[in-house]
C-alpha cells in the first residue's frame, strides 16, 4: 500500500497560524482607535450643564400652551391667570397615561409624555400628557393648600 501525503494540510495549518496574529493586531488597533476617538466621558463636575441635555427635559411651548388651554376651558378661567409651575418628562405605562379608567380599555404600551402642574393663585392642577400634548388628562381634582 502506498502512503498518501497531503501537503496542503500542513500548509493550511501554517497559514492559519500566521493569520491569527493579524486578527489580534487588527482588533487591538480598532480598540485603540475607538478609545481615542470617543474622548473623555468623565462626569461633568464643574457645574456646567450640557445644552443638549437641558433642551431634552424642557416642556415644549406647544404642549405647555395645550395644557394651559385645556385648564382654562375646564376651570373657566382666562389663560392669562394660569401658569405652568412644574413639568417633568415621564413615560406612562399605557395609552390611558397610567390613570386606568375602568370604562376604557387601555393598551399596555409605554407612552412618553409629561406630568405638568398648572397653578392659579392657590389652586393647582396636575395633568398627564403624551409627548405631543394631543392627549391631556387631569391627574386628580383641583387642590388648594388649605384642603
Amino acid at each position: 500500500m502506498e502512503d498518501i501525503k497531503n501537503t496542503n494540510f500542513n500548509k493550511t495549518t501554517v497559514d492559519d497560524r500566521t493569520f491569527q496574529p493579524h486578527l489580534i493586531v487588527q482588533a487591538l488597533a480598532f480598540t485603540a482607535i475607538l478609545y481615542f476617538t470617543v474622548g473623555d466621558t468623565s462626569p461633568n463636575i464643574g457645574g456646567a450643564i450640557n445644552p443638549f441635555l437641558e433642551s431634552e427635559v424642557q416642556l415644549s411651548a406647544t404642549v405647555g400652551h395645550a395644557v394651559l388651554q385645556h385648564t382654562a376651558q375646564h376651570s373657566r378661567m382666562p389663560p392669562s391667570n394660569l401658569r405652568v409651575v412644574d413639568a417633568q418628562p415621564h413615560t406612562w405605562p399605557d395609552n390611558c397615561l397610567g390613570l386606568g379608567y375602568s370604562e376604557v380599555s387601555c393598551t399596555q404600551m409605554p407612552v412618553p409624555g409629561w406630568q405638568v402642574a398648572v397653578a392659579s393663585g392657590q389652586r393647582r392642577w396636575t395633568y398627564r400628557t403624551d409627548v405631543s400634548g394631543s392627549v391631556i388628562k387631569l391627574e386628580g381634582k383641583s387642590v388648594s393648600p388649605s384642603e
